[in-house]
């Protein structure tokens, strides 16, 4: 039982550092709520605070395009009340990250099934075309829009013959 007293003020020592930083973090994510306009305040997040450095996640490349013209302005307002609070370093700039989600998978492509007069019309169309890439394009179109259900990647047997001529 003795072991467990004593190591308790090694385990709180070595936690102090982390314990500090974080409280720095939270701190300086609830003054930018402060300084930031309503509109941008629940988009923009601290996550971390370095050598001077605030950096921000954001969700938008647009959001980090707002915050670098922005932030000079924000600097001396979290700046005046970081020197006010106890244990907040000052700030000299100010980077952004964009904090996205993971990306998230694709579904296939769906094609909706071409009733057979637009089928027609489309063939029809193609035929008259003078622009050959646009004649084998509207060709296409008539097949994908036969296999309905299908990717659109499957093969067809007329494909071959039109992209050679």
């Amino acid at each position: 039982m003795l072991t467990d007293i004593t190591m308790k003020p090694t385990i709180y020592a070595a936690m102090k550092p982390f314990a500090e930083r974080a409280g720095q973090i939270r701190m300086f994510d609830f003054l930018l709520h402060e300084v930031v306009p309503k509109a941008m305040a629940g988009r923009i997040h601290v996550l971390n605070v370095r050598d001077g450095i605030l950096v921000l996640g954001v969700d938008h490349a647009a959001m980090a395009t707002q915050i670098r013209f922005q932030s000079p302005q924000w600097l001396i307002q979290l700046n005046t009340v970081a020197q006010k609070e106890r244990g907040l370093p000052i700030l000299t700039s100010v980077e952004t990250r964009i904090a996205t989600d993971a990306p998230q998978k694709k579904a296939p492509k769906v094609h909706r099934e071409l009733g057979a007069s637009t089928r027609e019309l489309l063939m029809e169309m193609a035929t008259h075309e003078t622009d050959d890439h646009l004649a084998q394009t509207l060709r296409r179109l008539a097949h994908t829009g036969q296999i309905g259900k299908g990717t659109g990647r499957e093969s067809h047997a007329g494909d071959s013959e039109e992209a050679s001529g």
